[in-house]
């Protein structure tokens, strides 16, 4: 999912939290924005699950005949055939408020995109791992007579367990249709885009594995393809020269990776392989320990970014009205997430500042309490990163609207706690729980001194 900004009147209807889409789908928080539209998470309240819901802003109001409209259709075909681990699940579609939307699989874990702003180079295996994963997605796709058109680096799902989706299928038409390029707009993210697409041409399923050969070099090299500029026309000049470089020895990678990337990348496309099993080939021996690499590597980034969210919701709080005087014992620094400078590529939706401060100034004790009840469910579902926000939240409102000995407080401060602990916030985890019990003690004392 692209992350360009393309706002209007509709993307601003379905970026309300509070928003029902079709009566169901119970819009919770957004995940990206892309040249087609908005994704959010969403809760399908007739089944009690979560999912994400793609709203297609940008053919709002479009008639069946319009070429927006063709495109939207032959998506939802192209999901429809498709059923494979490694390719995002679509439960549902239609229109609501004139935008056609689609309900599809919600992932937890980061996109390929992230995990290398975050990461730098990935260790050369767990590299092969995500290029499988990609591989083997691709010939689901391609063996649904489907041809994705926009692999790419934020196109890529990576779970907390090691399990590689392709998603955003946005772009994706059946294979043998007219090409949507007929109408001469440039589809798709030139840094990852095969040559013949650039020149206008079909794109076919080479177009695919040009896609994943220039993930792959990110992934080995750390660098974009073409250099970091968003220069479309210095991108496109170097694609449909030189193309991209081959990797060499001072890249360090095994010289059979380096020779299939290069093959991957060929500007030809009778050059590169015409197959997943000539792909694999090449992969599979260098993949060994890949797979727990990349969920280490994932799982590592899920839990400080879930400890930075933590962090600074609680140091946003204390700018709230009302709390500037009702000062927790403890204060913790916001930190300097290694994500807040990085590219826009598919950063992880947090609430915001301003969403919030209003929140904090809008919720009861009542309030507070039962939406501690809810994190402790959260917790119990192994869903600690959404718990871990709600208490950030909880507890600075009980703190200023409760004080710090009230039971509603102090029991969540000690889930906060817990989520600390199971986020390997481990030091702060004691120190909370050293503080919560110390508040217990002085209650207890003081009781027993009133009961004398």
């Amino acid at each position: 999912m692209d992350e360009q900004d393309h706002g209007g009147p509709a993307a601003a209807r379905t970026d309300r939290p509070a928003h029902i889409v079709a009566g169901r789908y119970r819009l919770l928080r957004r995940l990206g924005r892309g040249g087609m539209g908005v994704v959010h998470e969403a809760e399908d309240v007739q089944l009690g699950r979560r999912v994400a819901v793609k709203m297609l802003t940008a053919v709002e109001g479009v008639s069946e005949e319009d070429l927006a409209w063709e495109r939207f259709q032959r998506e939802i075909r192209a999901l429809a055939q498709i059923d494979h681990p490694g390719v995002v699940t679509l439960y549902d579609s239609g229109v609501h408020e004139g935008v056609p939307y689609l309900v599809m699989q919600v992932l937890d874990g980061k996109s390929l995109a992230d995990l290398v702003v975050a990461c730098g180079p990935l260790p050369s295996a767990a590299a092969c791992t995500v290029a499988l994963g990609i591989t083997d997605a691709l010939e689901a796709v391609h063996g649904a007579g489907v041809v994705h058109r926009d692999v790419k680096p934020s196109n890529v799902g990576v779970t907390g367990g090691g399990r590689v989706v392709l998603q955003d299928f946005g772009l994706a038409r059946l294979a043998g249709e007219a090409a949507i390029t007929r109408t001469g707009a440039l589809i798709g993210t030139p840094q990852f885009m095969a040559p013949e697409a650039m020149r206008g041409g079909p794109r076919e399923a080479a177009a695919d594995w040009y896609g994943l050969g220039a993930c792959l070099f990110l992934m080995l090299t750390g660098e974009l393809p073409f250099g970091p500029t968003a220069d479309v026309g210095a991108i496109m000049e170097r694609a449909l020269d030189d193309g991209i470089r081959p990797l060499t020895a001072s890249d360090a990678v095994p010289q059979p990776l380096a020779h299939l990337v290069r093959e991957l990348c060929s500007q030809d496309p009778q050059l590169r392989p015409r197959s997943a099993a000539a792909v694999r080939e090449t992969l599979v021996p260098l993949m060994y320990g890949g797979t727990q690499d990349l969920a280490d590597l994932v799982t590592r980034q899920l839990r400080a970014e879930a400890v930075d969210v933590v962090r600074s919701t609680e140091v946003s709080a204390r700018a709230l009205p009302g709390l500037r005087d009702e000062q927790p014992e403890y204060v913790w620094d916001a930190g300097d997430s290694s994500l807040a400078a990085a590219p826009d590529l598919l950063h992880p939706a947090t609430l915001s500042d301003t969403t919030r401060l209003i929140v904090l100034g809008s919720m009861t004790p009542q309030g507070a309490l039962s939406r501690q009840r809810e994190a402790v469910s959260l917790v119990q579902r192994g869903q600690v990163r959404e718990a871990a926000q709600m208490l950030a939240v909880v507890v600075q409102v009980c703190l200023s609207k409760l004080g710090p000995d009230h039971p509603t407080t102090l029991t969540s401060q000690y889930w906060q706690a817990v989520c600390r602990a199971r986020l390997d916030a481990r030091d702060e985890a004691l120190q909370m729980l050293s503080r919560v019990n110390r508040r217990i003690g002085g209650r207890t004392e003081r009781t027993d001194a009133n009961d004398d």
